[in-house]
């Protein structure tokens, strides 16, 4: 059996780009064996609201992978502050984590 390396995607308001990532990372042969997290940043003002609730939209609606996490912010981290506390919670989980963001 495969062991694969989860992957950590971190998106924010771009939802073709994230739309492009999932989908780069799909075309991969050993999609279906490795756990996807995502880590959705909040919107840091109104004029990103609608983009993130776009992004988070199409999250809902992915498949393909052995399992998908989808966590949610409630309050926006920052790029710095999402990266280091995304990484360091699969990192704990699994020992090990290939980092992606959505650009």
């Amino acid at each position: 059996m495969i062991s694969c390396a989860p992957v950590a995607l971190f998106v924010y308001n771009r939802p073709w780009h994230t739309r492009q990532t999932v989908e780069a990372l799909l075309a991969n042969i050993e999609a279906a064996d490795t756990p996807l997290y995502i880590f959705s940043d909040a919107p840091k003002d109104t004029e990103a609201s609608n983009a993130v609730v776009e992004v988070r939209s199409f999250l809902r609606e992915i498949s393909g992978f052995k399992s998908v996490s989808i966590i949610e912010r409630e309050n926006n981290y920052g790029l710095a502050r999402s990266v280091i506390d995304g990484v360091s919670l699969v990192c704990k989980q699994h020992g090990q984590v290939i980092v992606l963001e959505d650009d």
